[in-house]
């Protein structure tokens, strides 16, 4: 009889092993949610009357939203999540990267949290759905995509920085350094594209159960 080995609990030292191999990714992530934090924070801090005017802007782009066309859907999702990408790869470029890039994800988090916040003390339990069901899964997603795209810039544009402040030539003798991070940065970009396709069939199948 065949025997199913289940998986061994995850231990303390698997943990601090993972958070230490993968240092970046974690304190990006980190910054990612702190944005969450803050976009939430100042939507309660905002006055009666400017909460007025987001309400106004955001019952018009759910609106229309909600009446797109498929292709406009995956348009909107994909550029909205490509802009962050453009950044995060041009930054990588420089030498500057490697401290502009952690600010890409913290201002996607503070977007994150300034809707999802909006959402919750607006619309109540219908916004909360409306969230979970069709924004968040692509946000995730999407957000994945951009934590690994600013890895990827702060990993290049530390060997840019090394390679002019510290005459460090080896960068500059081995081509692959480019080649690897524009080719990561296309898996980066099909991670997007996936996100947006599942924007795309997230709006299809229920965003017409939706209305603001």
């Amino acid at each position: 009889m065949k025997i199913i080995c289940l998986p061994k609990r995850v231990k303390k030292e698997d943990i601090l092993k993972f958070v230490t191999n993968n240092r970046i990714f974690v304190v990006l992530s980190l910054l990612l949610l702190i944005g969450v934090l803050m976009g939430a924070i100042l939507l309660n801090k905002v006055d009666f009357q400017t909460r007025q005017y987001i309400d106004l802007l955001f019952l018009s782009n759910f609106k229309e939203g909600l009446s797109k066309s498929l292709i406009d859907i995956f348009i909107s999702s994909l550029s909205s999540t490509f802009i962050f990408l453009l950044l995060a790869f041009f930054m990588g470029l420089s030498a500057w990267g490697c401290i502009l890039a952690p600010l890409i994800p913290l201002f996607r988090g503070f977007c994150i949290g300034f809707s999802e916040c909006y959402m919750y003390t607006t619309y109540g339990l219908k916004g909360i759905i409306f969230n979970i069901i069709i924004f968040l899964p692509g946000f995730l997603v999407s957000s994945i995509a951009i934590l690994l795209m600013s890895k990827e810039a702060m990993r290049i544009s530390h060997c840019f920085s090394s390679s002019l402040l510290f005459n460090d030539n080896s960068f500059n003798k081995d081509q692959n350094n480019i080649r690897l991070y524009v080719l990561r940065s296309g898996c980066v970009i099909i991670i997007a594209v996936l996100s947006s396709l599942l924007d795309l069939t997230l709006n299809f199948f229920f965003a017409r159960f939706f209305y603001f």
